[in-house]
């Protein structure tokens, strides 16, 4: 480890940063799980409608939520 303080913060902060994306890359993954599992228990419910009418605000959320990783990333790359 350096004894600079300033390489000693960056490497912290570059690896919490790793963290933190690989959180976010489970947490995505685990969410499209679970949007799969609720396509497929729907048709069972007793009341689908409800299940319908809030699909569609969570996708469009999932989709912005998605989008602005994507763009986070390809920005800070390098």
């Amino acid at each position: 480890m350096s004894l600079n303080g300033y390489d000693s913060a960056f490497d912290q902060a570059t690896n919490e940063r790793a963290e933190i994306r690989l959180e976010i890359e489970r947490l995505l993954s685990r969410g499209e799980l679970l949007d799969k599992l609720l396509e497929c228990l729907a048709p069972f419910v007793t009341s689908p409608k409800a299940v319908e009418a809030a699909e569609p605000a969570h996708q469009e959320q999932h989709n912005e939520q998605h989008q602005e990783h994507h763009e986070y990333h390809e920005h800070h790359q390098g």
